[in-house]
């Protein structure tokens, strides 16, 4: 992993920025196979839809090896609110099937004790669980000093200039990890996300209460 020392002095700077902003994160803690699954829920969708299908799954099934084991079709209505049910039923399932054959139960436990690339290579192998799933998993179920890139960070760190055009998500995660302050990558991520929704917006963001205004290229066309 390449270390940047310009990056990482403007990471730095951002994180403080933001935190005076927004304030210090605070997470639940779920147990690692709900993050995954609320993670695979919420892809392509927003978090109240997540959170919907999320409780109504946890309403109908007591475990997780009945979600394994339930109707697809099923599955497929009752996580419904979250979009795309058909195609999410159907990987969660597999996941849930990966899980008890890879880990001897319906655990992810065992990652607990595997470094950050042997964990995220383990989750990445299953279809459905790209790198930003992984990463919110190992950073918000086991405490990894991770900052997952979702379509949010991914935009800002472009307009920011963090990463060159065209990079993909998945390269601009690469890049950043080993810039980013010690400790507070999780949390960096938490305070992303809220800039990226409340300011840095796709669309009409309010670039007169931003505070990089003077380094973002989007300034710079707008």
């Amino acid at each position: 992993m390449n270390i940047d020392v310009g990056l990482q002095r403007r990471l730095t700077s951002a994180e403080g920025i933001l935190r005076k902003m927004f304030g210090e994160p605070v997470w639940i803690v779920r147990d690692p196979i709900d993050e995954l699954v609320v993670t695979i829920l919420s892809q392509n969708t927003n978090d109240r839809n997540r959170d919907a299908a999320f409780n109504r799954l946890k309403k109908r099934y007591s475990n997780w090896e009945q979600v394994a084991g339930s109707d697809r079709e099923e599955l497929e209505d009752i996580i419904k609110p979250a979009g795309l049910s058909r195609l999410k039923s159907q990987r969660i399932k597999d996941i849930l099937l990966w899980i008890k054959a890879s880990f001897s139960g319906w655990t992810l436990e065992a990652l607990r004790s595997v470094g950050d690339d042997e964990a995220i290579a383990a989750l990445k192998s299953q279809t459905g669980i790209g790198i930003k799933t992984a990463a919110v998993v190992m950073a918000f179920a086991f405490g990894r000093d991770l900052c997952p890139v979702d379509t949010h960070i991914h935009r800002i760190a472009g307009r920011l200039r963090w990463i060159e055009n065209k990079t993909s998500a998945e390269k601009t995660f690469e890049i950043l990890r080993p810039n980013m302050p010690p400790g507070l990558a999780a949390s960096f991520h938490l305070n992303l996300l809220k800039f990226g929704r409340a300011i840095c917006t796709a669309r009409k963001p309010k670039c007169n209460e931003c505070p990089f205004n003077k380094e973002c290229s989007y300034s710079d066309i707008s």
